[in-house]
């Protein structure tokens, strides 16, 4: 959303642009933030097109021209680097902080990649083929070579003028990391303490030797729930042999609980991720991330076919049960993927584990068990309510008999529902699968199946009697 100041600038930076008043436009653009000159591009991309949008960005101060290039889209990203010719694409990549320029670049066509990193300077090249030389997920793509490290040995006023010197280009100077002779992380400090220590202690006298770190091959939902667990705002990265090769900040896996979160909501939704906002999805490719998830439901489903054509010969000899279905199938569904979704959450969460299921076993069977026991008594009243009203007409039996059958196989759904919902994403967990993936459509579709089945199986045992009678002669 725009800020009031850019609602009143947006109508005069396409007539500047026409008008060609590149200094105007300068100024106008420097008195705004640079996430809302993102906002103001990505407009003018939408409205006129990537060759005036390229035209806003080019009279950008350099330092500022970074910091708007970061807030932009992948899509945005590209279509700006493909109008601004070679030379001053360079300078914008090599501007970015390392990891959103290896970010970039790796989503970048391979031949453009190839051919801005032939042209980066020397250490901006390194920085940047050593980020990308991590897997795609890993921590080791987050993380900044831009940090502010000390010795042991250092006393606090070295340090002190240590980060003056070498802070300006850091990510973060709230963090100070301690390295030993090798360059090994054996400490990080909060720069508190070196601010407030005496100017001749040594930072070895200082620290407290507790440390937090990540692994540059840990997953980067490792750095999530690093950060979240312990609220920093900075985390070091270090390599098998323990020697510091980045940090990660608070910003980074900020963009990443939001990838990982809307990567969860889409797959509960039964479907796959989008790559890019709702808007800029390519119309082939939503097909494609929503139409294959949508077809394999649609042959599960096939199941609750072959479900209704074995009990068909019942069903002819009993009508009014195919009037109950909706309630059976809604029930199953609906507490199948309650379960789903809150022991995928957890899972994130990491409040509970796969270790965890016998307790979690014993919690939702107690669970099933009550909730199926108050809907099983609505299906009874249900029942009996639908034949004193006249919407169901029950021949050879009687409205509180087909209750029974109704209830019944309910409390029995609602117990299954419960406990496939919620085992389910744990042997996901267990198979190193993405929990995610017992969508809710998929948990829904195979309550459909198993809930006929018991509903059936329930109507043969107490509906025998019935059943055995011949069929009507027509």
């Amino acid at each position: 959303m725009l800020n009031p100041t850019t609602e009143l600038l947006r109508p005069e930076i396409g007539e500047m642009i026409a008008a060609g008043e590149y200094r105007e436009l300068r100024e106008s653009l420097r008195v705004l933030d640079p996430a809302d000159v993102a906002d103001l591009i990505d407009d003018l991309l939408e409205e006129l097109g990537p060759d005036e949008a390229a035209v806003a960005f080019r009279v950008l101060p350099r330092a500022e021209m970074a910091d708007t290039f970061a807030h932009l889209d992948q899509e945005e990203q590209e279509q700006l680097i493909a109008h601004l010719g070679d030379e001053r694409a360079v300078r914008v990549v090599e501007s970015l902080e390392p990891d959103d320029r290896a970010r970039l670049l790796d989503e970048l066509p391979l031949e453009v990649t190839q051919r801005i990193l032939r042209s980066l300077d020397p250490k901006s090249r390194r920085e940047t083929q050593a980020i990308l030389g991590y897997p795609a997920e890993s921590v080791g793509r987050l993380m900044t070579p831009d940090y502010v490290k000390v010795g042991v040995t250092f006393t606090a006023a070295q340090s002190l003028e240590h980060i003056r010197r070498y802070g300006q280009d850091a990510e973060t100077v709230h963090w100070v990391y301690v390295v030993d002779a090798d360059g090994r992380l054996v400490d990080d400090l909060h720069i508190r303490k070196i601010l407030l220590a005496d100017p001749e202690q040594t930072i070895d006298d200082i620290r407290d030797r507790r440390y937090l770190a990540l692994e540059a091959t840990d997953d980067r939902e490792e750095a999530v729930r690093v950060m979240n667990r312990y609220d920093r705002t900075a985390l070091p990265v270090v390599d098998s042999l323990g020697l510091l090769v980045g940090i990660v900040t608070i910003d980074d896996v900020a963009d990443v609980a939001e990838i990982e979160a809307t990567e969860d909501i889409h797959k509960l939704g039964g479907m796959e991720t989008l790559k890019g906002p709702y808007l800029s999805t390519r119309f082939l490719e939503a097909l494609r991330k929503r139409g294959g998830w949508l077809a394999g439901l649609f042959v599960l489903q096939l199941a609750t076919i072959a479900v209704m054509g074995i009990f068909d010969e019942q069903l002819s000899k009993a009508a009014f049960l195919a009037v109950f279905v909706p309630l059976i199938i809604s029930s199953g569904g609906n507490t199948g993927t309650q379960a789903a979704s809150m022991l995928v959450r957890a899972l994130a969460l990491e409040e509970v584990t796969p270790g965890d299921w016998v307790r979690v076993v014993w919690l939702e069977l107690k669970t099933g068990l009550v909730l199926g026991s108050v809907l099983g008594v609505l299906g009874v009243l249900a029942v009996m309510l639908a034949e004193v009203v006249g919407l169901v007409s029950i021949d050879g039996t009687t409205a509180i008999t087909v209750g029974i059958v109704v209830g019944t196989a309910v409390v029995g759904i609602v117990i299954w529902g419960t406990l496939a919902g919620s085992l389910l994403p744990l042997v996901l967990q267990r198979l190193n699968l993405d929990p995610a993936t017992s969508s809710s459509p998929l948990v829904a579709t195979i309550m459909d199946v198993s809930g006929l089945t018991i509903y059936f199986a329930v109507a043969l045992v107490v509906l025998n009697e019935l059943f055995k009678q011949a069929p009507p002669v027509v």
